[in-house]
C-alpha cells in the first residue's frame, strides 16, 4: 500500500514521507497524486505503538478514536481506520479495529501515580506524604527558560475611584496576607503572571466593563522552570530510540495530569483543600536540582480559561519587575456553556 504525506497530520511522518519518498503516483488510500511511500516502512512505528493498548471492557474507544483524538497522527479518523486496520491485520493483537481498547494495564497503572499522591495528600498525610513513587521516574525536569528581558503580565480588577493600581502593587500581596492559590500554600507569595495581557483577562474572572490594571513584567535574570507543556512526537520519540516508546507515553499523560489540576479554576463552593496537590506538586518542583545543580525557578502551564495561553508562575517575586500599568476596559464577554 502506497501513502502521500496528505495522509497525515503529523509533522514528523508528513517530513519523513516528503524527503524520502522514491516514487510519484497516486495515493492507495486518499487518492492524491504526488510523492508515495510504501506503508510498510512505517510497520515498525505503527506495531510498537499499537502493542501499548489492549482489549477492554473499561473504554467505550476505538483505537482509530483513542490515536486520532489523543495523538492526530492521521489526517482524519477513516484514513486512521484503513492505515491501522492493515497493521492489525498482520499483528498477533488481542483486539480488533473495532473492539473497545485502552493503555495497557501496566501503562494505566503508572499514570495514575498522580492521582494516588493527590489522594494520599488529601485523606491519609499531608506534610509528610511519600514522593517515592513519583519521584522515581523523573517525570519533571527543568526544560523551560525564560531571559532577562522577557515580558509577562499580571492584572488586577481596579478599585472602583481609582484609574489603576500603582505598579509597586501589582506584585505579591505581603506574606501575613497571602491565600492559598493552585500552586502557593497560605502565607507564601508566588507570582502568578501570564504571556499576554488578554490571557491574565480570562484568568482573572473579568466581567463586562470591568476596568483592569495590567502590569507588564521584565524577567530580570535568565531562569529555569518545570514545563507542565510536554509537546512530544511519537515518531521522532520512536527513531531516537534513547527512550521506550511505552515511558514517552506515559511520562506525557502524567505531565498533562498535574497540568489540568494546575490550570483547572476552582469554583466558589469548591474547598481549599483542592488546592493542596498541586502547592506539594509545585514545593517538590522547587527542589528539583538540573545537571548543573540548579533549582528551578518556577513553573508553567496552559490556561485553560484561554485556549493557547500560558501561565507562569515564580517562587521568588524579585525576579520580575512590574516596569508599567495600564488601564484596561473589557467591552465583549464570549459565554459558552456545555
Amino acid at each position: 500500500m502506497y501513502i502521500c504525506k496528505d495522509c497525515f497530520l503529523d509533522e514528523e511522518l508528513r517530513s519523513e514521507i516528503n524527503a524520502n519518498a522514491v516514487i510519484n503516483g497516486v495515493c492507495d488510500v486518499c487518492g492524491k497524486e504526488g510523492k508515495l511511500m510504501d506503508f510498510s516502512d512505517f510497520h515498525g512505528f505503527f506495531n510498537a505503538l499499537l502493542s501499548l493498548f489492549s482489549l477492554t471492557d473499561n473504554s467505550n474507544k476505538t483505537i482509530v478514536d483513542i490515536i486520532q483524538d489523543e495523538w492526530h497522527i492521521f489526517k482524519d479518523k477513516d484514513v486512521a481506520k484503513i492505515l491501522l486496520s492493515d497493521i492489525i491485520s498482520t499483528s498477533h493483537l488481542d483486539y480488533s479495529i473495532d473492539t473497545c481498547v485502552d493503555y495497557t494495564n501496566e501503562i494505566q497503572d503508572r499514570v495514575a501515580v498522580w492521582d494516588r499522591l493527590k489522594n494520599s495528600v488529601k485523606e491519609n498525610s499531608r506534610f509528610f506524604t511519600n514522593m517515592d513513587e513519583f519521584a522515581q521516574y523523573e517525570y519533571l525536569t527543568a526544560g523551560k527558560s525564560l531571559h532577562i528581558g522577557q515580558k509577562l503580565y499580571r492584572s488586577r480588577v481596579t478599585p472602583i475611584g481609582q484609574k489603576k493600581i500603582k505598579w509597586d502593587k501589582m506584585g505579591c500581596p505581603p506574606k501575613e496576607l497571602t491565600t492559598a492559590g493552585r500552586a502557593n500554600p497560605i502565607g507564601i507569595p508566588y507570582l502568578y503572571l501570564s504571556d499576554s495581557a488578554k490571557t491574565t483577562y480570562f484568568e482573572v474572572r473579568a466581567v463586562y466593563l470591568d476596568k483592569l490594571s495590567v502590569g507588564t513584567f521584565r524577567i530580570e535574570k535568565d531562569l529555569k522552570l518545570i514545563d507542565f507543556v510536554y509537546d512530544v512526537n511519537l515518531f521522532l520519540s520512536y527513531n531516537d530510540g534513547s527512550v521506550p516508546l511505552k515511558e514517552t507515553i506515559i511520562k506525557k499523560k502524567v505531565i498533562e495530569a498535574i497540568s489540568s489540576d494546575l490550570s483547572k479554576p476552582l469554583r466558589r463552593y469548591d474547598s481549599e483543600i483542592e488546592y493542596v496537590p498541586t502547592q506539594l506538586i509545585c514545593e517538590y518542583c522547587r527542589r528539583i536540582v538540573d545537571s548543573e545543580g540548579a533549582t528551578a525557578d518556577g513553573i508553567t502551564f496552559e490556561s485553560s480559561l484561554h485556549k493557547g495561553g500560558r501561565n507562569y508562575v515564580l517562587f521568588d517575586e524579585s525576579a520580575a519587575k512590574c516596569i508599567r500599568v495600564d488601564s484596561h476596559e473589557i467591552t465583549r464577554i464570549d459565554i459558552d456553556r456545555k
